[in-house]
């Protein structure tokens, strides 16, 4: 027998993304569902965790939740030349993901959000006049559904919204012990195409991983890269990196996260640009629910407003991404030669920032 439910909102993906948006919607007085298709928020793991300090003008996280802290970061060259970028004092911390995504379901369900794990949407429906999300064994009628349901989004698909650019990911969590104070960016363009392979110090644990615009080959160039540190045990992920812009609204339905590629170019990171988004779209779903207008022209807002907020960053990421992308691995060797100076070191001493650098920062107002 198929149970019927009324929400004010329907999320669709228990991401960090989504169980944002419906904490903020909740704590607004909207009646909020997520649904998640996994058996358990956090799991599988897609990226690894490594945020600013600036993370934490964003999230109340316990410290349990952090893992170990950096100070900068050493780049490689396609022949192993290095520029090491540090500041006195740490720039970024490494945040078990598994544990930050469990807190906000936990503080989801605090706040009255009903949340259905190990729950598949089979499809759903919105107009003008109504919405619905199917699963397995229950209808949820709702007035608004959020799509933060990643970079494999079936909402966007469904909408019928242009895919956007994608690296595709691969990363192992080794046993071994690290404390060291920076993380390792190694840059190639025959390996790494249009991206980096990286080394991550988790204290307890080491984190390895390449990503690039290839596909399938790029497991061959991660087990090249794992042997040159004589890595043969590991837990192995994978995931897929969305990048550019798309659109994200449509009747009665926003896109929030990964599923909107609010992901920064440079780096792939998409935690801070996803709550930055969830807030604006929390904004979003509790006016157009006062109003009682859920038509796309009214939703329409939630896009100039993201964009206002994220959009300069996500254009300078992608310009700097597409001139990368053109250099051949001779041409990465000349740059490295260039900015191996004190004016480049005193630059990122002055303002290095692990999440905005050579970005524009929100404006604070949106990320309080």
């Amino acid at each position: 027998m198929i149970n019927v439910t009324e929400y004010d909102l329907v999320v669709i993906g228990a991401g960090s993304a989504g169980l944002n948006t419906a904490i903020q919607c909740s704590q607004s007085g909207l009646n909020v569902a997520v649904i998640e298709e996994h058996k358990k928020i956090g799991f599988p793991r897609h990226c690894s965790g490594l945020y600013s300090t600036r993370f934490l003008t964003m999230m109340d996280v316990g410290d349990n939740f952090y893992e170990h802290e950096v100070s900068g970061a050493k780049f490689h060259s396609p022949s192993g030349r290095t520029i090491d970028l540090m500041r006195k004092e740490r720039v970024a911390f490494v945040i078990n993901r598994e544990l930050l995504d469990a807190h906000l379901g936990n503080v989801a369900k605090e706040n009255g959000v009903e949340i259905f794990p190990d729950t598949k949407v089979l499809d759903f429906t919105s107009d003008e006049n109504s919405a619905s999300v199917a699963t397995q064994n229950k209808i949820f009628n709702t007035k608004l559904i959020c799509g933060a349901d990643g970079s494999n989004s079936f909402v966007a698909k469904k909408l019928g919204f242009a895919a956007p650019k994608k690296l595709n990911g691969i990363m192992a969590i080794t046993n071994e012990q690290d404390n060291s104070n920076c993380v390792d960016l190694f840059f190639d363009n025959k390996l790494y195409p249009g991206f980096f392979a990286w080394k991550i110090p988790r204290g307890k644990t080491t984190e390895y991983g390449i990503a690039g615009d290839i596909g399938p080959a790029n497991v061959n160039n991660f087990n090249n890269f794992l042997s040159k540190f004589g890595v043969d045990k590991y837990e192995l992920s994978s995931g897929v990196i969305p990048y550019g812009f798309q659109k994200s609204y449509s009747n009665r339905i926003l896109l929030v996260g990964d599923a909107a590629s609010q992901v920064k170019p440079l780096t792939g990171g998409g935690v801070i640009y996803g709550m930055i988004c969830s807030r604006i779209a929390a904004q979003v779903f509790t006016g157009a629910v006062s109003k009682n207008k859920f038509d796309e022209k009214s939703l329409s807002s939630y896009e100039k407003m993201w964009r206002n907020a994220i959009g300069r960053g996500i254009k300078r990421g992608l310009a700097i991404r597409k001139f990368y992308s053109g250099l051949s691995n001779k041409n990465i060797e000349l740059a490295f030669r260039l900015l191996n100076n004190k004016i480049t070191k005193n630059i990122f001493e002055k303002y290095g920032d692990m999440e905005f650098f050579l970005e524009r920062r929100p404006h604070d107002a949106v990320v309080k």
